[in-house]
Parts: structure tokens; C-alpha cells; sequence
């Protein structure tokens, strides 16, 4: 039975899966503009979160450890042949603990994290939480934090109700989330981000690079948080660039080609 963590872009004879996590208040759709452009040597699977498209009908989770641990469950059975996880702000911290979870379980490793637009998880954030605010409060915040809420669904108050459980959780999860102290992982990171971005600050980047056993030279490109819509060429050949870098055959021919 298909998992309902996954909707998948079916390319058998690929040689790696990309797993690509979405950002706060998105579902899986948000990556589904990256089909037309992945090279074919990358399957793409999206992560559906809990509460949102296709999984609607469930409440969506307000801690990343537990939708880390969900993940974690749904990537065991998939976790023999290789693959690399995308995530967008929120979903580089579900990343993050998905692939800690995976280590502490014994299961094969990534072969790469791509993180992208997120301080690294140790760094304090000194934000004051928003997500007890009041519906107005919490849309404003939002918008003025983080431009994160499309004009056209402000203005369509259906769609609002539809997008402030979801994004409120979401950012519950952000806000409430601790990060505990582990060994590095062995694996490379690989930091995306907007220029204009304030998580991607160069104490920011630099965090995410004691946390690896293979730091990575950042990337940046031209936008600001929500960088990855609008560079998204760019964003899809730098990562088919660096993840062909690790994708390797036995004999340690590049399989990318």
C-alpha cells in the first residue's frame, strides 16, 4: 500500500530519490513545478504532511520531533537504495531529525541533506512567538515575519480558513521545537538559501556546518525567504550539480550522467 507521507514522480530506472519536505502552511504540491526540470536520473517523492491536500481529513501536528518520528516510520522500508532529502525552513529541521532519527534506528543513511532557508537548529531564535495570537494578529505577524501568505489568498476568506490551522500548527512546531545535542552526522549538508534572507545570515549558515562530518560551501541565490519559487531553474541544476557529486557506483563511476 502506497504511504500517504509520499506522492511520488515514478521514474524507475532512476538512481537516486530526493525526498523534498515542504515549508510551513505547504503541502506537497509546492514541488510539483520541479518535475518538469529534475534530471531523470532523480526521482522526486514530496513529503505530504499531516492536514493539508491530500491528508486533509487529519489534524496536522504541532511538534517536529512527531512529524520527524512519522517521517522516520514511512522512510525505514525505502531506506536500501539511495536517496537525499530537500527541506525548505521548516521542513530542513524535519529533515535534520528525520535523518537523526534514521541513525539512531541503524537504517542506511542519506547520502546527502540538502537544508535550505534555516538558521541552524542550535542557534537561539529570539523571535517572540506568534502562534497564540489572535487569526488577525497571527496573519499579520506572518506577513510582516515572513511575506509568507500569497495576496490572492488573503483575500478569499474561505481559503484562510482553510490555511490558518495548518500554518498555525506549523508554526507551533517551529517555535516550540528543541533542539537536543548529538554527535555531527556523517553525511555532507549542503546550505541553499535567499540572499535577502535574515535565517540565512553567515552565523546562521556557519552553524549548520559543525553539525556534519562533511560541510559543504553554502549556495545562495537571488531572493529572499521564499527564494526557491521564483529561482527555481537555478535551484534545480544546483541541486542536481551537488547531488551528483556524492551519487557514486560501486566502482565509483558517477551514475549521474
Amino acid at each position: 500500500m502506497a504511504s500517504p507521507w509520499f506522492v511520488v514522480q515514478q521514474r524507475p530506472s532512476a538512481r537516486l530519490t530526493l525526498y523534498c519536505v515542504p515549508h510551513a502552511g505547504r503541502g506537497a504540491s509546492l514541488y510539483f513545478p520541479w518535475r518538469a526540470v529534475m534530471p531523470d536520473w532523480i526521482e522526486l517523492r514530496a513529503i505530504q504532511l499531516p492536514g493539508r491536500e491530500g491528508r486533509r481529513a487529519e489534524p496536522p501536528m504541532t511538534r517536529i520531533a512527531a512529524i520527524a518520528d512519522g517521517l522516520t516510520q514511512a522512510m525505514l522500508p525505502l531506506a536500501d537504495r539511495p536517496y537525499a532529502f530537500f527541506g525548505h525552513s521548516m521542513g530542513a529541521l524535519i529533515a535534520f531529525e528525520t535523518a537523526r532519527n534514521l541513525r539512531r534506528l541503524g537504517a542506511p543513511p542519506p547520502r546527502a541533506l540538502v537544508l535550505s532557508g534555516r538558521r541552524a537548529p542550535h542557534i537561539v531564535d529570539h523571535d517572540t512567538p506568534i502562534h497564540v495570537l489572535s487569526d488577525d494578529d497571527f496573519v499579520a505577524a506572518i506577513c510582516a515575519r515572513y511575506n509568507g501568505i500569497p495576496q490572492i489568498i488573503l483575500e478569499q476568506p474561505d481559503m484562510m480558513r482553510m490555511l490558518l490551522p495548518v500554518m498555525r500548527a506549523d508554526i507551533e512546531a517551529i517555535e516550540t521545537y528543541a533542539y537536543r545535542d548529538e554527535p555531527p552526522l556523517a553525511e555532507p549538508f549542503f546550505i541553499y538559501g535567499g540572499r535577502d534572507d535574515a535565517q540565512m545570515a553567515p552565523g546562521h549558515i556557519a552553524g549548520w556546518q559543525s553539525l556534519t562530518r562533511q560541510p559543504r560551501a553554502p549556495r545562495l541565490f537571488d531572493g529572499g525567504h521564499f527564494y526557491l519559487q521564483d529561482a527555481r531553474d537555478a535551484l534545480v541544476a544546483a541541486l542536481a550539480a551537488d547531488l551528483s557529486a556524492i551519487v557514486t557506483s560501486p566502482d565509483g563511476a558517477l551514475t549521474a550522467n
